[in-house]
């Protein structure tokens, strides 16, 4: 009898189906600390089997997961934000609010649990590609992150707002946060009902670490968090381990417009202007560049068009979100810039667009590598970007072949010239 009970335990592991909030212990038979033994397990299987308590299937079912997959105890995490809450149920409904939590939630295999996201998620390009027309590019990439396919899932929030409606038809047991809305969150929680996780990443690659692990552990996904985290480690060290031997004074001086420059020198409004930089981008030191741009305020910030000339970059490298983006070519063509050695010398390049309501990891990865290549020319010679920038994308949303429309779209070749 015991070991029936073992593999019935083990059987509804696999076949969970949630119904009560999974914060919430409701009817399931918690000891008094708290926690799941497998007797307790086994009296629920069998007191449901001979109809002798009031435990449904779906109950019984997240007794058996809380012992088998959380040894028992129920599941408390902490977010980004140091708010802790704990889960008492396996989580099979996930909104997220921005595409840096989308993303993870898909390359840890989650996808099909997303019941409701943001428009930059399931109706821009922030996580697959997309034409500036709205029309969906590279159809496989939509179609295998979710059931449905991924611009299927309602629209829950936008940049401005947030249907609390909605989301709470949806019945979410997580809502993943973005960190820089985390002023909602204790809002958000309690407009819904349903706990909120606030996490997300900037351009260091250790906050990004603490990304992945952060959401894995939310989602009982440590094994496949490691897994990505030791993937980038090993993109990382692929380019650190030439340019972290490379004198400083032999590394070039670069200016990085990460908003790109379609919309001149200086954007007031939203700040997509040649003069808008960042004073910490990873990509670009871990590269092998110097950031002309180091001993700036910290974050994104504006700088005068003469601070530009003065630093006299050896590199210029312009954001690219569109096929229509003229940026480049402005930068090159301005007046003002001349004296710039980058502009005399033809050093001027597109690189891929890192922001997206959020920092993508997939795509500042690639700009690693493809910075990489722009710089040292000679010394990554042998590192196909295209093959890179595949793998890269298929490590967080399953499908290969997304560099290749990427590239395909953007217009940028699949090797750099230099």
């Amino acid at each position: 009898m015991k070991t029936s009970v073992k593999f019935l335990i083990t059987a509804l592991t696999m076949t969970f189906f949630v119904v009560f909030p999974a914060v919430a212990g409701g009817s399931l038979p918690l000891g008094a600390d708290g926690e799941i033994t497998e007797e307790m397990v086994s009296d629920a299987v069998c007191g449901y089997m001979l109809g002798n308590n009031d435990l449904t299937l779906d109950e019984v079912s997240d007794a058996a997961y809380v012992y088998k997959v959380w040894n028992g105890k129920p599941h408390t995490v902490t977010d980004m934000d140091g708010r802790t809450m704990t889960f008492y149920r396996p989580i099979e409904r996930i909104i997220t609010t921005n595409p840096d939590n989308s993303r993870l939630v898909i390359a840890y295999g989650n996808g099909d649990l997303l019941v409701g996201s943001d428009e930059c998620t399931v109706g821009s390009r922030c996580v697959c590609p997309m034409t500036t027309g709205d029309e969906i590019y590279y159809e496989e990439c939509w179609e295998s992150c979710t059931d449905g396919g991924l611009n299927n899932v309602p629209q829950t929030s936008t940049r401005y707002e947030v249907n609390y409606e909605l989301m709470t038809s949806l019945q979410p047991d997580i809502i993943f946060e973005a960190e820089f809305w985390k002023d909602r969150a204790e809002d958000m929680a309690e407009k819904t009902g349903a706990p909120v996780f606030v996490s997300g990443c900037d351009f260091e690659y250790s906050t990004m670490k603490n990304h992945f692990v952060s959401v894995g552990d939310a989602l009982s996904k440590e094994k496949e968090a490691g897994e990505l985290v030791s993937f980038m480690d090993k993109k990382i060290n692929m380019i650190t381990s030439i340019t972290d031997n490379i004198p400083e004074d032999e590394k070039p001086t670069v200016y990085f417009a990460p908003r790109g420059a379609k919309k001149g020198f200086y954007d007031a409004k939203e700040g997509r202007d040649f003069t808008r930089t960042v004073n910490t981008y990873d990509a670009l030191t871990m590269a092998g560049g110097i950031n002309v741009a180091e001993e700036c305020a910290d974050g994104d910030v504006n700088v005068a068009i003469e601070q530009i000339i003065a630093w006299d970059p050896d590199v210029i490298l312009v954001a690219c979100s569109d096929p229509e983006d003229a940026g480049l070519q402005f930068i090159i063509d301005s007046p003002e810039l001349q004296s710039i050695k980058a502009i005399k010398e033809g050093k001027v390049y597109n690189v891929f667009y890192p922001n997206c309501r959020g920092r993508p990891t997939d795509i500042n990865l690639i700009n690693l590598i493809y910075i990489a290549k722009i710089l040292y020319p000679d010394r990554f010679a042998d590192i196909d970007i295209e093959a890179e920038g595949n793998e890269i994308e298929k490590a967080f949303l399953g499908t290969d072949g997304v560099y290749t429309a990427y590239s395909e779209y953007l217009k940028f070749p699949v090797e750099q010239e230099i």
